[in-house]
């Protein structure tokens, strides 16, 4: 074989090697960075199934009255509107059991103790006058309370606060009593009909007011338990209503801007009433609720108000319904965020009755228009 030759098939074989060598270098070392480029970026099936999480969530396929959240967080109860019976669901599983079987008629109303081992129901009647039974689930027992009361809140688990109305002297008392009515004491006189009760948390005290109208001066006062001075704390709003910080520090207060006026708008005042501060938000008391540290509110902002509606009686005797946001405001600063992007918002809410989860992962709210119980994932 000629040199020539010989050189050539030696050189075509060694180029071959090489372009072997090469090769297999470049696929080596090209995983690398492909590896780390998997590690940074999110997997697409992941980012797609975030993108697919309902923000907002039924968890009754029935309409609800008084939901109440266990002192736990782990399970909500509630009555239904639909035939009385009292269920819980467990928030961990969505398990619904019945707790109480029995039907209960005309019921319109139910109290929760703080603690959820007792409910004090409300029935209307024929006569336009409310009765009240008190139920204690502990004990498997109920009581009728005395006639003539009309409104009832809980002080804490062992106590109530209730206006009572005498027929014979056409008097009207501030009272509080044990669950059952006994013991009662009556703490002041009224002059209002139609009041509205909540003890000012971490105190021995308790405010009352008239109930929201536009065309009259909603006046909000306190008084001690056992005896002291009657207080005004707010006065001067009209058409207005109160939520207690659970400190008891603040007091959120939800008015219009002037008698008979149709403008919403919502404050926030020291525990005596002073330093109120307007927040912007033209929403109602009962869209909202406090955050866990009284720091922030969640509320939800009303849409679709007739322009010709008078406020907030129009909403409160049901001539509308609303088409409703949600969102947070930080009361120190003023600064809102959005809770739920409007592309998530695809049904209309008219949303009341906000209460949140123990570690504010979930707020909760009764929508009015179909009376079902839903979650917002925070």
């Amino acid at each position: 074989m000629i040199l020539s030759k010989k050189i050539f098939i030696f050189s075509s074989i060694a180029l071959v090697i090489v372009l072997i060598l090469w090769g297999i270098y470049s696929l080596s070392f090209r995983k690398i960075p492909e590896q780390l480029a998997t590690l940074k970026s999110p997997s697409p099936s992941l980012s797609t199934a975030s993108k697919n999480v309902a923000a907002i969530e039924p968890l009754t396929d029935e309409a609800v009255l008084s939901p109440a959240l266990s002192p736990d967080g782990a399970s909500i109860r509630y009555y239904s509107k639909t035939n009385g019976k009292a269920y819980v669901i467990n928030l961990a599983d969505r398990d619904k059991r019945a707790i109480s079987e029995k039907e209960l008629i005309g019921l319109s109303d139910i109290i929760w103790s703080p603690d959820r081992s007792k409910v004090i129901s409300e029935f209307s009647t024929a006569t336009g006058r409310s009765k009240f039974f008190l139920y204690d689930y502990a004990q498997n027992k109920g009581t009728q309370l005395k006639d003539n009361l009309d409104t009832v809140v809980w002080q804490n688990n062992e106590k109530i606060f209730y206006k009572y109305f005498d027929a014979k002297t056409q008097t009207r008392t501030l009272n509080f009593a044990n669950p059952d009515g006994s013991s009662w004491q009556k703490i002041t006189d009224l002059a209002m009909k139609d009041l509205l009760i909540a003890p000012i948390p971490r105190t021995s005290l308790v405010s009352f007011w008239n109930k929201p109208d536009a065309f009259t001066e909603t006046l909000m006062q306190s008084s001690p338990v056992l005896g002291g001075e009657r207080k005004n704390i707010v006065k001067g709003k009209y058409g207005a209503d109160y939520l207690w910080s659970q400190d008891g520090n603040s007091l959120l207060v939800g008015s219009v801007d002037a008698k008979g006026g149709s403008k919403l708008q919502l404050g926030v005042t020291n525990s005596l009433g002073g330093e109120y501060r307007n927040l912007g938000i033209p929403t109602l008391v009962s869209k909202c609720t406090w955050s866990k540290n009284n720091k922030a509110i969640y509320y939800a902002l009303p849409g679709a108000i007739p322009t010709e509606a008078i406020l907030p009686n129009d909403y409160l005797t049901d001539k509308f319904r609303t088409n409703d946001t949600f969102w947070k405001i930080d009361v120190a600063t003023g600064e809102k965020s959005r809770l739920v992007d409007l592309e998530n918002i695809t049904a209309a809410y008219d949303a009341a009755d906000l209460f949140l989860d123990p570690d504010e992962s979930l707020l909760f709210f009764t929508n009015k228009i179909d009376g079902k119980l839903y979650k917002i994932t925070l």
